[in-house]
């Protein structure tokens, strides 16, 4: 999840222009110097100063950081970044979730929704075996034909050496994302797919894309369900700016249709924009009072007084009184999605059906280092629910009274009624039982071989914006 609240955009100009004069630059572009030391603005003296007095200052964990640190071992400001966190990271706190990341691709993707690949997410199975779960529309991957169910089985990276298998391309680690090459304008990639047994190959480039937050072929529809008027179905890609509307939208749709059940469909979502879970937790809190506590944001000891804030429920137009929702899941559901699922949990019914989310209870502020294009995403806030509840580092799963067990299926679309998890979600609705609960993290973690269910969507080496938001992309 991100701030970009007013509050946290007066925060991130008033910082950079601060750090940037502590770490030793004048004013201006990314040439100006501090006045004599010879340090550009931009240089990774610079960029590791700023990295360490943000995170002196603002890190939720203080007491995680190193006492004393030597910035002259470490060759880049990632590095510095990496070593200030290995603490928290090793309690399960900060699993990369504090980055540098560039201030132009971000805004381009939480602003806009754009990002530069081929359109299409993937989850990797074990094999490994990377198999496509979402195409975008307008996309690169949309026009080569490529479907929900494709499974990629080589990699033409248009370096002379044709078709490589895919077992062999990420025999050292790597991911398929790495293997579908940098997050970059014309960026070719052949691709043989397998369908049903048959192969065939794709050669793609990849451009700019516009997600479109919720799909217009399968972002909203409402499912039958006998002895009701029907189920609300919500597929929400990302939380950035442009989904306020059609989030409205849909909602203004599930309210004429006087639906007393939704299904929100947040499998493969990353997260994004606090202010959008908030609008989720209003357009699904109708019942609610404007005194009723969505969630609190909670900042570091030296900063809990001037920045900790409470989000109250506020009824729109739009709002609905669900007597169930039941949240759509996988290990890449995190961030702002799971904010949704912890703040409902206190006032509606709720469950969770398909896999353990991530466990992301924490969020990022946004820090630019002035007369550069670095921006730091750094872990400033956790966020907990009217009854407390915020600690769900292991996932949702064992904070919850329903989490039902249910299948990915990609031989079915997204917002079909028969598809794995939809129909289990119908299920649960109607009789309020699971079938067949999801194990805790902590008790799959403690059986041999680790988590029942392994990453799927593991992160590139060198993630794009959008990769650190949207799991599976390229």
């Amino acid at each position: 999840m991100s701030d970009t609240s007013p509050r946290a955009r007066t925060l991130v100009a008033l910082l950079g222009a601060v750090l940037t004069l502590a770490a030793g630059c004048g004013g201006g572009g990314g040439g100006s110097s501090d006045g004599g030391a010879g340090v550009s603005a931009c240089s990774e003296t610079a960029r590791k100063q700023f990295v360490l007095n943000v995170a002196r200052e603002w890190y939720l964990f203080p007491d995680l950081l190193p006492a004393t640190v030597n910035q002259a071992d470490f060759a880049t400001a990632t590095d510095l970044l990496d070593h200030l966190t290995a603490t928290a990271r090793e309690q399960r706190k900060d699993r990369f979730f504090s980055y540098l990341t560039t201030r132009t691709e971000e805004n381009s993707l939480l602003g806009e929704g754009q990002f530069n690949g081929f359109g299409l997410r993937t989850r990797t199975d074990p094999g490994p075996r990377p198999l496509i779960v979402e195409v975008f529309e307008s996309s690169p991957a949309a026009e080569g034909g490529l479907q929900r169910g494709d499974e990629i089985v080589a990699v033409d990276a248009d370096d002379g050496k044709g078709y490589v298998p895919v077992s062999q391309l990420l025999a050292d680690g790597s991911t398929i994302s790495d293997a579908l090459g940098p997050a970059e304008v014309a960026v070719r990639r052949g691709l043989r797919l397998l369908r049903d047994g048959v192969t065939r190959d794709v050669s793609l480039v990849k451009r700019t894309v516009t997600i479109d937050p919720v799909s217009n072929i399968y972002g909203t529809k409402i499912l039958p369900l006998a002895g009701t008027n029907g189920v609300g179905y919500l597929n929400l890609r990302t939380y950035i700016s442009t989904a306020d509307v059609q989030l409205r939208d849909a909602f203004a749709q599930f309210r004429a249709q006087n639906v007393n059940y939704i299904i929100v469909d947040l499998r493969y979502n990353g997260g994004g924009l606090v202010s959008i879970s908030e609008l989720i937790n209003n357009l699904l809190g109708g019942a609610q009072r404007a005194t009723d506590v969505q969630f609190r944001m909670i900042f570091n000891p030296q900063n809990a007084a001037s920045q900790n804030v409470t989000r109250l429920f506020q009824v729109l137009p739009q709002s609905v009184q669900p007597a169930r929702i039941a949240f759509l899941t996988t290990g890449g559901t995190a961030s702002a999605s799971e904010i949704n699922i912890n703040s409902m949990a206190p006032w509606v019914e709720v469950a969770i059906v398909g896999a353990d989310t991530l466990g992301k209870p924490v969020g990022q502020d946004a820090f630019d280092l002035r007369g550069c294009d670095d921006r730091l995403r750094l872990v400033t806030f956790k966020n907990e629910n009217a009854l407390g509840q915020g600690e769900y580092y292991d996932g949702l799963a064992e904070t919850l009274p329903f989490a039902c067990a249910a299948p990915d299926t990609l031989d079915k679309p997204l917002g079909d009624a028969t598809e794995g998890m939809t129909a289990v979600a119908l299920g649960w609705i109607q009789t309020g039982q699971c079938a067949s609960p999801i194990p805790p993290a902590t008790t799959a973690r403690a059986k041999p071989g680790g988590l029942a269910t392994p990453d799927r969507f593991p992160r590139p080496r060198n993630p794009s914006a959008a990769q650190f938001w949207l799991p599976g992309i390229s």
